[in-house]
């Protein structure tokens, strides 16, 4: 290929020098150029073969022997002497002394290789002398071979154009024998040269059997200039018997300008005529046909589509063709068959074509299956879940589906519950628990349903929490120390402090009741008796009408004592409403015991035994 883009003045050139010189090639001849009359061939038609697709890459292979009868002029030298000849075709046929001419092309797929060989002797005596003086006319005796071979490939192949791009060399080999008249000293010399060459070929395909050829190249190396143009009209009933005659132009100028004094200026036009044999390729191909669906699955109901394809049938026919299905209906009488597939059941299903040509009496026929299927249908799938799943009564909860279709087809959504309300058209949904009973499970449904009207349906449980459990149980408040052992009784300022808080508290719990133990250990009993009952009325005292201002309700405080408990203090409980205060106390007996005022009197002297009766915040 790198050969042919250098190549590409030259094939211009040669494109160029075919077209006219088909027209006029007799015109063509320079001033003092005359040719031999030799059979050359490069760019010999094409047998029918050229005409196969380049789909088929067997070697083809043509061969030509032909016959070229050219008139010729220009001018030829030996050993210094030249001489000018002219002779016309007829001249050729008396003074032709033998020779042979062929042409053998290879062709796979669209590379070409063209060969051409000529072998001929040629004598005249219608030469006349150019530098000898004295001397009427010369006899020259021309022996010369020329072998071209090329290398091509087809650029276009259209069915009625085809057009090669070819180079190559050609070879000449020239032996002259000059005799000049009166004198009949005869001068022989020979000389051999390369030109290298571009050139192309254009076949145009009238009919199938027949066709024109034009081809041309040019070029130069060792000669000055080197080109040849042709034209030829193709007939070629047979593989094995073709015939082809038409006009040929051949010049070269080789001048060496070597001081050998060897010269052939020639240029030759004339008819050619030939026998074109074909072999090689395949054989002829079966017409066949091959059959596809679109598409190949689909949902019943859906359309389908058939369509044929044919090789290897005359291309001028006119086809005719026919549909059938298995189980299947089928209209179409053209290339493309309508399957019709309501109410067909999942499965596969075949559809054959067939084309004929009723033209041809055999391999007249193809015919091609293909299939389709008709899919299973899917439901859809869905998986629900709630988000929280438990709330309590008249909270919100929502509700969410992760669906799909296997089949792809679209989704639509429906929502129920059986219990409170939901409300929701697509993959969510809110439930709204208001007045559903506590400790009871709310289940929500979607249903998921496809275009075709097929379901999948799926639930989410929420649950709703059970009351609370109310735990009844007495706590401890708070506690007072009571350690001043003149005052045994007596509420000081820490536990003040202390009672402060436990007012709080009870302010806070609007339910339920406050028991004060006053606790004391035996050794003040015997000194002082009912000192822990005095130490709890004291202790409610304050928290009714302490300093504190508290305002505590009074039928609120229950005051209790006990003497199990070593310890010289009170402590306060609270009793929730439904809880049974059981530690072991006494009820006090408010009547009996006076409660710590803000300002007591002084304590009076008494005797031994009325101080140890006397109440505690005398004391």
């Amino acid at each position: 290929m790198s050969l042919l883009i250098k190549s590409r003045p030259t094939i211009f050139m040669a494109l160029l020098a075919t077209l006219l010189a088909c027209l006029c090639a007799q015109a063509q001849g320079p001033a003092n150029v005359s040719a031999e009359s030799q059979p050359v061939a490069t760019g010999l038609p094409d047998s029918p073969s050229s005409q196969t697709t380049t789909s088929d890459d067997s070697w083809k292979f043509d061969l030509a022997p032909y016959v070229y009868f050219p008139g010729m002029h220009g001018t030829i030298g030996a050993r210094g002497r030249y001489a000018s000849i002219h002779m016309s075709g007829s001249d050729l046929l008396s003074n032709f002394n033998g020779g042979f001419a062929g042409f053998m092309q290879a062709r796979k797929g669209r590379w070409v290789i063209p060969i051409d060989f000529m072998w001929a002797r040629v004598a005249t005596t219608k030469g006349l002398p150019l530098n000898e003086f004295g001397q009427d006319s010369v006899r020259a005796l021309v022996s010369q071979v020329i072998f071209t071979p090329k290398f091509g490939y087809r650029v276009v192949d259209k069915e009625r154009f085809k057009m090669d791009a070819l180079a190559g060399i050609r070879y000449w080999h020239e032996g002259l024998d000059l005799t000049p008249r009166p004198e009949n000293i005869t001068r022989s010399q020979s000389a051999n040269w390369v030109d290298g060459l571009g050139g192309a070929k254009f076949e145009i395909y009238m009919t199938e059997k027949a066709w024109l050829t034009v081809a041309g190249d040019a070029g130069a190396g060792q000669a000055n200039l080197d080109y040849q143009a042709l034209g030829t009209i193709n007939f070629q009933p047979k593989p094995l018997l073709g015939l082809f005659l038409g006009w040929r132009y051949l010049d070269v100028n080789y001048r060496p300008g070597n001081g050998s004094g060897f010269i052939y200026d020639v240029a030759q036009s004339g008819p050619v005529i030939g026998l074109n044999m074909q072999f090689g390729g395949k054989p002829p191909v079966p017409p066949s046909a091959s059959c596809s669906a679109s598409p190949t699955e689909v949902w019943a109901g859906e359309p389908v589509t058939a369509n044929i394809s044919t090789q290897n049938f005359n291309p001028k026919h006119t086809l005719t063709y026919s549909w059938t299905s298995s189980g299947a209906k089928v209209a179409g009488t053209g290339t493309t068959g309508n399957v019709d597939t309501a109410g067909l059941a999942p499965g596969s299903y075949t559809v054959s074509g067939t084309a004929t040509d009723a033209k041809e009496k055999k391999n007249n026929v193809a015919s091609c299956n293909t299939e389709f299927t008709v899919k299973t249908p899917h439901p859809p799938t869905a998986s629900c879940s709630a988000s929280p799943d438990t709330v309590k009564a008249g909270d919100p909860a929502t509700v969410t589906v992760s669906a799909s279709s296997p089949d792809n087809f679209p989704l639509t959504y429906a929502w129920s519950s059986s219990a409170g309300s939901i409300n929701g058209t697509g993959t969510s949904a809110s439930l709204d628990t208001t007045n559903a009973a506590q400790g009871s499970a709310i289940t929500t449904t979607a249903t998921v349903t496809d275009s075709r009207g097929l379901t999948a349906t799926c639930t989410a449980n929420v649950n709703i929490l059970s009351p609370p459990e109310v735990v009844n149980e007495v706590t401890e408040v708070g506690e007072c120390k009571f350690m001043d052992e003149k005052r045994p009784a007596r509420v000081d300022n820490t536990c003040k402090a202390v009672l402060d808080d436990v007012a709080l508290k009870i302010q806070h719990e609007p339910n339920g009741k406050f028991v004060i133990v006053g606790f004391s250990e035996d050794e003040e009993t015997i000194k002082v008796k009912q000192v822990g009952a005095q130490r709890s009325v004291n202790v409610k005292y304050y928290l009714v009408n302490g300093e504190g201002g508290n305002q505590i309700d009074a039928t609120r405080l229950d005051v209790r004592t006990t003497g199990t408990v070593k310890q010289k203090g009170a402590k306060i409980y609270f009793v929730p409403a439904g809880a049974t205060f059981t530690q072991e106390s006494e009820v006090v007996d408010e009547t009996q015991v006076q409660g710590q005022s803000r300002t007591a009197p002084a304590p009076k002297k008494k005797s031994k035994k009325a101080s140890a009766d006397a109440p505690a915040d005398q004391q």
